[in-house]
């Protein structure tokens, strides 16, 4: 019996978008301001309006996130700004007697209708298209009552960086001094733009410890 192309070519796509899932999920690690702000193309302050998932024409699984801007602290977007990421919802049947279980890995940012957020995103994939968050989940901020934090509550978000003397205001510092937890969300935001502006990273001005 000749094997079924379509059963062979689901496959091996699965096996290829697995393999590179869990190549990215085992590549995180604790990220500091300085990799989130450096390696981003777009950081964006807003709200969650909605999450959907899909499979595209290429057959790589996706979840859709819209956003509502309240700020873009880096980049030039309008109101809404929508971008897909890597990997379903939930495991998804194709019809065909299979099913893609092909879910955002673990690690991974997570979205949820309604939420506010603070996001450092990558710059799109060149060939797929698809866009996630510096560092993972490293790099999706939710904001509540009690502050911003990441998902390893802001561990090593500030950890092994140097400033150049006089350029923090004293709410800046205060932020800067957190060690893990929530930060007070609106310093947050001002500290960035600070960093963004007057481009402390491409200076010099805000680095890595050696």
């Amino acid at each position: 019996m000749r094997p079924n192309p379509v059963r062979r070519w689901a496959a091996a796509l699965c096996c290829l978008l697995a393999c590179a899932a869990a190549h990215a999920t085992v590549q995180e690690r604790e990220t500091n301001i300085v990799e989130l702000v450096g390696k981003s193309e777009l950081i964006l302050h807003g709200r969650v309006e909605s999450v959907s998932d899909g499979i595209d024409a290429r057959g790589f699984p996706y979840t859709e996130v819209q956003l509502r801007v309240h700020d873009a602290i880096r980049g030039q977007v309008g109101s809404r700004y929508t971008f897909r990421q890597f990997g379903l919802l939930k495991p998804r049947r194709m019809g065909n007697g299979l099913t893609n279980v092909t879910v955002t890995p673990a690690g991974w940012s997570t979205y949820a209708q309604g939420e506010e957020t603070i996001l450092f995103l990558y710059k799109h994939a060149k060939y797929t298209g698809l866009q996630t968050t510096v560092g993972l989940g490293h790099g999706k901020f939710n904001v509540a009552a009690a502050g911003a934090a990441n998902r390893v509550s802001n561990a090593g978000l500030f950890a092994h960086v140097s400033v150049t003397p006089g350029l923090l205001a004293d709410s800046d510092r205060r932020v800067m001094d957190t060690e893990k937890g929530p930060v007070n969300a609106k310093s947050f935001v001002a500290l960035v733009h600070k960093i963004v502006e007057g481009r402390w990273i491409e200076h010099g001005s805000m680095r890595n410890e050696h």
